[in-house]
């Protein structure tokens, strides 16, 4: 009975530190998947869905090694020099990678506001809106530091799966009563060829990415919890991203009179159009939860990788940055470059796991994984 209390204790801890994660994976591609999908394999969407998550997974196993194998001899400094340069080097890119990634989040925000509230677009409103957004995120961890961000993940979060079950199980009756009255229907599948098709596979790796925030967290949770935080996180993240692309499948407007989805308001539009409100609250809380996730674990990556990385300089950094981005960057090029940045830190990741491993057969797994992530930062096309 005496570790009932610890036990419940872990699990609390476990879930708090899920928040970052699971909020950078969502908001990285759950508004963007469907379309994207729909657009390369159409009714079997969910296979492409299946073998997104599947990769991702597969990377993560090489994540959760550097938190369990490659941290601890980083620490005791039993890490060969090489592996160690690496390591500064992936550190190095993901920051990049996290520096445009909140830009782009927050450009994706903006647009889904102005489309709310003017029905339209708005390039220097959606920039205004932007910038106006990364200052609050960077206000508060310059004031708050992780903690103050936290909370706002976890509000914005629990208000995006609140929504996205809402939305999903509209679809999935809505769908359901298709079904039992024969009229469901699928849409074709588009004639896009192989190599095109895994090109662009390739290129949404970006909505998967989020479970390695992890590794930047070690200030707050230790190594076992952090590796859990990410399991946990990818393993809804796919149940989520699956069970969404299979009941927005029958409400895609490919083959019919309304053409491909240009994003997943189209599709909401068609089958529940007093969702679309919701969904645009969902979508700014999303991408603002995913913006808030990636600055924290940049600040906590922005801390190991200078001496002096200290106090608010982390967040007024990255955040200067990602001010320039946002204002000046179009958000095409923002995803381009993104996509790229998050694939080359994979890649890297996966060559540190191969050297710290054993047994030939991880080893060759890591090495497969390391050649994947390296012809998709330089040959996949990127979701736009």
């Amino acid at each position: 009975m005496s570790g009932g209390p610890a036990q419940r204790l872990d699990r609390r801890t476990v879930l708090r530190a899920t928040v970052t994660p699971l909020a950078s994976i969502l908001g990285s591609g759950l508004l963007i998947i469907v379309p994207v999908l729909e657009g390369v394999l159409g009714r079997w969407s969910v296979l492409g869905a299946l073998g997104v998550v599947a990769v991702a997974w597969l990377v993560g196993i090489a994540v959760r090694h550097g938190v369990r194998a490659i941290e601890p001899r980083a620490a005791d400094g039993s890490l060969d020099q090489t592996t160690l340069r690496l390591e500064k080097l992936a550190d190095a890119v993901i920051v990049v990678a996290y520096v445009i990634s909140v830009a782009l989040y927050l450009r994706i925000m903006a647009q889904y506001v102005v489309q709310l509230t003017a029905g339209g677009s708005d390039g220097l409103v959606e920039r205004i809106i932007a910038c106006g957004a990364i200052v609050l995120i960077v206000t508060i961890g310059v004031t708050r530091g992780f903690s103050g961000l936290d909370v706002l993940d976890r509000i914005s979060l629990g208000v995006v799966l609140a929504l996205t079950v809402v939305l999903g199980a509209t679809l999935a009756a809505r769908g359901g009563v298709d079904l039992a009255g024969g009229d469901l229907r699928l849409p074709p599948v588009p004639e896009e060829g192989l190599w095109h098709t895994l090109l662009v596979l390739g290129g949404i790796v970006i909505t998967v990415q989020g479970f390695e925030t992890v590794r930047y967290l070690a200030d707050d949770y230790d190594g076992p919890t952090r590796i859990r935080a990410s399991q946990v996180a990818q393993v809804l993240a796919a149940v989520i991203y699956v069970g969404f692309v299979v009941v927005a499948t029958p409400f895609m407007g490919l083959g019919s009179g309304d053409g491909a989805d240009a994003t997943l308001i189209d599709i909401t539009q068609r089958a529940a159009p007093l969702l679309v409100l919701p969904l645009v609250v969902s979508a700014v809380l999303s991408q603002f939860s995913a913006a808030t996730a990636d600055t924290a674990s940049a600040d906590g990556n922005l801390r190991g990788l200078a001496s002096w990385m200290k106090g608010p300089r982390p967040f007024l950094v990255s955040g200067a940055a990602a001010l320039a981005l946002a204002a000046t960057v179009p958000t095409f090029t923002i995803v381009a470059v993104a996509s790229r940045a998050f694939a080359l830190y994979y890649a890297l990741i996966c060559v540190t796991a191969l050297r710290t491993c054993e047994g030939w057969w991880r080893k060759a797994g890591f090495g497969l994984l390391a050649l994947l992530m390296l012809a998709i930062a330089a040959l996949a096309e990127p979701a736009g």
